[in-house]
């Protein structure tokens, strides 16, 4: 029997059963499951990024087949292994540079040639240990340049104040024709040693959380974008990342709104308490058949 078939009949078997207990004015709830999910349902919903097989239950049947059928691009992570064990993973869905010409903006996308089915990123001149940990990723023919390598460096220490070990990147380099770019980000990008750190995105012109080493160095030429980026250089297991902790702050915007304008509002509110509780009443007052009231007025 075809799935539209199995369909129908079980469609008929719960409408049959629901008629008994309507006839019979029954109070019942009714729960829809099944022995086993669809393998093939399933892994479709993750492949286009669908959670898992949910989905709005008023969606209309075309409209979740469309969905499905606009497949995401899932690709794994950039991984550097010494021997047999993986050491560092990278993994982002943009990476792209750019460099100021005659004014004017010339882009380039890495994103191809670092990830995809079938791409082997060459990563000779890379190193990782237990406290240092170097990614190189080398490109050929970009932006004119026969050779160009992304470099990130990291380092990992113990920080006495949270008696734990953090990780942080401390540079992100663009060696091209023996010239060296670096941006420095290790005031910004840093994580638990146990940790790998994601970010939305990563940039040195917008929002910046990469900048230049100095004010003469070629990297304010430069322009990098990496978007979803997640970088782990240490404590690496199974060549999967760890936890990542996220560069979105606690505080947004919005937040610190709503917190200002309810300090504000407390503020205001206290003081009108204030206000009334420093009312008093007069102790004597004007009796037409008595003595006038008299306020002695003094300079």
């Amino acid at each position: 029997m075809s799935a539209k078939e199995i369909l129908g009949g079980n469609d008929e078997v719960i409408g049959q059963v629901l008629s008994i207990m309507k006839t019979q004015s029954v109070p019942y709830t009714a729960v829809y499951t099944a022995l086993r999910p669809s393998r093939e349902a399933a892994s479709l919903s993750m492949e286009a990024g669908l959670g898992g097989g949910r989905s709005l239950l008023q969606a209309r049947g075309g409209e979740r087949q469309r969905r499905i059928k606009e497949k995401v691009d899932v690709y794994g992570p950039v991984d550097f292994k010494e021997g047999d064990t993986s050491c560092i993973l990278l993994w982002a869905r943009g990476l792209s540079v750019s460099i100021l010409r005659s004014g004017r903006w010339e882009d380039h996308d890495l994103t191809p040639s670092t990830f995809g089915e079938g791409v082997s990123p060459k990563l000779h001149g890379s190193t990782c240990d237990k406290t240092r940990a170097k990614l190189v990723l080398n490109y050929e023919n970009v932006l004119r340049y026969r050779s160009f390598k992304l470099i990130f460096a990291m380092s990992q220490r113990l920080y006495q104040v949270s008696a734990r070990r953090w990780f942080t990147l401390d540079a992100v380099e663009l060696e091209y024709n023996g010239t060296k770019a670096t941006f420095n980000g290790s005031r910004s990008v840093y994580a638990p040693a146990e940790y790998s750190f994601r970010c939305e995105s990563v940039t040195n012109f917008r929002w910046p959380l990469l900048v230049p080493r100095s004010s003469k160095d070629p990297a304010n030429q430069w322009r990098v974008s990496f978007q979803d980026f997640q970088i782990q250089g240490f404590n690496v297991s199974g060549g999967e990342f760890s936890y990542a902790s996220d560069c979105a702050g606690f505080f947004s915007a919005g937040i610190w709104m709503g917190l200002m304008t309810s300090v504000l509002m407390v503020l205001v509110l206290t003081y009108g308490l204030h206000m009334i509780m420093q009312l008093r009443t007069m102790d004597r007052f004007d009796d037409p058949k008595g003595p006038a009231i008299s306020v002695p007025q003094t300079e």
